[in-house]
């Protein structure tokens, strides 16, 4: 019987995770807490070599992925506001920043510096702008970061949706919006030739700050020649009209050349454009989707099997623990062999220690229907008795299951295994049995 084999292997797997994962993060904590002493003696490279290997510990094989994702955003925090308060970083502690705000954008003081210092240097890069958009979008409410990502945006003279959202933002903050940055968007829509109801806001704030109003009259009479006027926009309208008063229509003409209304995405009948599904582009897409997925599966199997080979190579510690766990594990298999072949054994010499009974009739069907089986021997023999009165031939037999002795009911005798399922089943419809299954016949 492997079932005991079985649990206890299974209890030495779980045993040992559990083992692993707790001295791993006590490995962690004591690397972390090694790594603030040195950073508070103004120790940098001790401090950052400590948490570099608190990084390698998370990175091994001694902790599980579950236990690794709930614990290890902690490590990363720590780490990114380490780097955040060096004076002079390198690409590897610069790649660990954007890494950690690509994972936690929604890390307010991590990010807060990060731009502060970003802004204070060489300014957004290129491949900045998706991690920037993470963060405005995880921070909607923060008025510095929201104020910082729109100075980035208006440099770079950007009006996509990313962007406008951003300086929607600034001004639906609880801060007031400054006269140069007012200007500074209201120059970049006219530039844009944008001629919507916000721009159109836009373009009387800053008129109203005595800016340079020939440019902004530009937009203004694009504006209210291109948008529909509403109820809402009614307060809009009646400022635009009084910049705009006394300019004749020719020169209103001039002055919104190369505005261009804004168009309405035409709408489609969609009955007409159903999309078509193709049955090979689908399974070719599936089909590398799986060997992607199993890929990466096989790359992460070697690289932590390549990362315990180094951690045991490297450390005496991660040796001698895991010599323990394989001596341990090495006793608990043996002892549950030898506890099974005694078992065995016993149940061997009890089965033929009974009496020897007188021949009988040879029967050479080979199989029965096992259809109840206790622990106690009265309800067995009643049971048996109760399927004899309905005429058939019942009888009850003894085994031996581990520590257990099983007093089984059956009936009668078949020649294949088909036929004793057709019996059952019969039985089964007529509800004098709730279930069986067919065994091999052994004399009573």
């Amino acid at each position: 019987n492997l079932l005991p084999v079985t649990a206890i292997l299974l209890s030495i797997f779980l045993a040992t995770g559990w083992v692993l994962n707790r001295w791993a993060l006590s490995t962690v904590d004591r690397l972390v807490a090694e790594a603030g002493t040195f950073e508070r003696d103004g120790m940098l490279p001790e401090a950052e070599d400590a948490f570099l290997r608190a990084v390698s510990v998370f990175d091994s094989f001694l902790i599980s992925p579950s236990v690794r994702s709930k614990t290890s955003g902690a490590l990363g925090a720590r780490m990114a506001r380490f780097y955040l308060a060096r004076i002079r970083r390198n690409e590897e502690s610069e790649a660990f920043l954007i890494a950690y705000l690509r994972q936690h954008p929604e890390d307010e003081e991590v990010a807060e510096h990060w731009l502060q210092q970003v802004e204070s240097r060489e300014g957004l890069k290129e491949e900045h702008q998706e991690l920037a958009f993470q963060i405005g979008s995880a921070q909607p409410k923060n008025n510095y970061i929201q104020a910082t990502l729109a100075r980035f945006y208006l440099l770079l003279e950007r009006t996509d949706f990313p962007a406008l959202q951003t300086y929607r933002r600034v001004f639906q903050g609880d801060h007031p919006v400054s006269t140069g940055f007012i200007e500074e968007l209201a120059h970049l829509f006219v530039k844009k030739k944008r001629a919507d109801e916000w721009a159109l806001d836009i373009y009387l704030q800053a008129l109203a700050h005595n800016s340079d109003q020939s440019e902004f009259l530009r937009g203004l009479a694009a504006c209210v020649r291109w948008i529909p006027e509403a109820d809402h926009n009614q307060h809009l309208f009646q400022a635009a009209f009084r910049y705009l008063e006394g300019i004749d229509e020719n020169r209103l003409k001039n002055m919104r050349t190369g505005f261009k209304p804004p168009v309405a995405l035409p709408i489609k009948d969609h009955r007409k454009t159903r999309p078509r599904f193709k049955p090979s582009a689908l399974l070719a897409s599936a089909k590398q989707a799986l060997v992607g997925y199993a890929g990466s599966i096989v790359g992460w199997i070697f690289g932590r099997m390549r990362d315990a080979i180094n951690l045991i190579r490297n450390s005496k510690k991660a040796r001698r623990v895991l010599t323990g766990i394989l001596l341990t594990s090495l006793v608990l298999v043996v002892g549950g062999l030898v506890v099974n072949t005694v078992g065995h054994l016993i149940k061997t010499d009890t089965a033929s220690g009974g009496k020897t009974e007188a021949p009988q009739e040879a029967i050479s069907d080979p199989f029965t229907l096992q259809v109840a089986a206790y622990l106690n021997p009265q309800h067995a023999k009643k049971f048996v008795e109760q399927l004899k009165k309905q005429g058939l031939d019942a009888y009850w037999t003894e085994a031996v299951r581990g520590q257990k002795r099983w007093y089984q009911v059956r009936l009668s005798h078949f020649a294949d295994k088909k036929s004793a399922r057709d019996f059952g089943e019969e039985l089964k419809s007529r509800k004098i049995i709730e279930d069986y299954y067919v065994a091999n016949y052994r004399r009573p």
